[in-house]
């Protein structure tokens, strides 16, 4: 018998038969895709998804480690596979030996288009880094509004402790760019074990050693995420009414005394059109 809440869980839509023949970076798309087809995983525009891939250099013959990753501007639920840029893994982890520190994190941005593989012109967004560091082939960054909903709250660290324990670590704001890239490495580093991470008043990032690990680890932590207010968040929403609703013979009352004024507003508007 399913549980009464279970339509609201998230679907795990992955299909190992249409899986099966696809490469590396189709993986990363069908993955994509799959994502960004539901809106409670993340907004329209959202989030972004990356793979760690071997490619062949053209210059050079040799198998190199090369980053896809949905390129600026796009949308994982309909990106198509010239949405994603390309970058070269050894020129991405070169660029610490030449970042100067969190004041001039800025400038970082423009030393990417530096790290391009095969002369993709698909512009490489500012949360490159953040996928490049942290040590697994597959990454996931979404906004689900679950998430959103602990990642926002005043005690969100401790939320994502009892919620999750030790499988999703938390870090403090910070805006996206190259700083949170080396504090996401530097977590992944200290905690081997996690599988992913809830960024404060942000969103959500996960990881796995496969295209379907990674997708499924998004949809479950979600769903977890979805389990608990469900079952455990009770209380009215945002601490409820701070005041009492007027009654309706109150409220147009002072309706009546501020038609007036709004009038007053619109007639010297369209004077000075």
């Amino acid at each position: 018998m399913l549980d009464k809440h279970q339509g609201a869980r998230l679907a795990n839509l992955w299909d190992d038969g249409k899986a099966a023949g696809m490469t590396e970076p189709e993986k990363l798309l069908y993955r994509s895709n799959l994502l960004g087809s539901d809106k409670r995983i993340t907004n329209y525009g959202g989030g972004n998804t990356s793979a760690k891939v071997m490619e062949k250099d053209p210059l050079t013959g040799e198998m190199v480690e090369v980053l896809w990753v949905k390129g600026s501007g796009g949308d994982v639920g309909t990106i198509k596979m010239d949405g994603f840029s390309t970058l070269y893994m050894d020129k991405l982890r070169a660029l610490k030996g030449i970042y100067r520190g969190v004041e001039f994190e800025d400038e970082m941005v423009g030393y990417l288009p530096h790290c391009t593989f095969n002369l993709n012109p698909r512009a490489a967004s500012i949360d490159t880094p953040l996928h490049a560091y942290v040590p697994k082939p597959h990454v996931d960054h979404m906004h689900p509004d679950a998430i959103i909903a602990i990642a926002a709250s005043k005690n969100s660290r401790e939320l994502t402790s009892k919620i999750f324990g030790v499988e999703i670590g938390w870090l403090p704001w910070k805006r996206p760019g190259y700083e949170l890239g080396l504090w996401l490495e530097k977590f992944c580093q200290e905690n081997p074990d996690a599988r992913g991470v809830v960024l404060e008043s942000h969103g959500l990032f996960t990881w796995g050693d496969t295209a379907k690990e990674a997708y499924e680890t998004t949809i479950e932590i979600i769903n977890r995420a979805i389990a608990w207010f469900e079952t455990e968040n009770t209380g009215p929403a945002f601490g409820g009414r701070s005041k009492p609703v007027l009654a309706a013979a109150d409220r147009a009352a002072i309706a009546k005394k501020l038609m007036p004024v709004i009038r007053g507003l619109i007639s010297a508007g369209e004077s000075k059109v």
